[in-house]
């Protein structure tokens, strides 16, 4: 049975909501995993001791949190060791224009380069925009950002942009890329 890490920063909940999304359709495959909420400073211990590692975190204004960079710099040497991935949310992971969608890898690959990082699977996720838990001049930019997308806003102040399916596709690949480590591994 193949155990599965998955830690996350979540400032708005979304990058929660994804990580749980992932933990649900790996276990539903018979994989063990255990989710750590990077920000809600929880227990480490053991966090070395897995198959694979994914490691999930929000762009807010050009950066990810500190809290999420102090996980991977105390953890470098097991995601380096070990299939892992990094996922990026952001807003600008929905986005059409390449511009916008170049920035956003620059942001992820210098934060990477920054700790010593090169995971196997490096994804760009959308993320979603809740009215409720912003502050009126976040909401008219974040309101600004979703319509230059095209995106139709929900009327409940809830506008996912995150691509359910395609995170289905990264567990695919990852649990792929785990059964082919585990097998390269495997005493003949």
């Amino acid at each position: 049975m193949p155990r599965y890490l998955i830690a996350f920063a979540s400032r708005e909940g979304q990058t929660e909501k994804i990580a749980h999304h992932i933990a649900r359709q790996l276990e539903d495959h018979g994989a063990l995993v255990r989710l750590i909420d990077i920000k809600a400073n929880e227990p480490e211990v053991g966090a070395d001791d897995y198959d694979s590692m994914v490691i999930a975190g929000s762009v807010h204004l050009g950066r990810y949190d500190g809290e999420l960079s102090g996980f991977v710099m105390r953890h470098g040497e097991a995601l380096r060791r070990c299939p892992s991935a990094f996922l990026s949310v952001s807003l600008s992971a929905a986005s059409h224009e390449e511009s916008e969608r170049s920035a956003i890898d620059e942001i992820a690959q210098k934060f990477l380069a920054e700790h010593g990082w090169k995971p196997d699977i490096l994804l760009h996720v959308a993320g979603a925009v809740h009215d409720r838990q912003l502050n009126p001049i976040e909401r008219i930019v974040l309101h600004a950002i979703v319509d230059s997308k095209g995106v139709e806003r929900h009327p409940s102040g809830d506008t996912e942009l995150t691509d359910w399916g395609g995170l289905d596709r990264f567990v695919r690949e990852l649990e792929t890329l785990v059964a082919a480590e585990g097998a390269r591994e495997a005493p003949q």
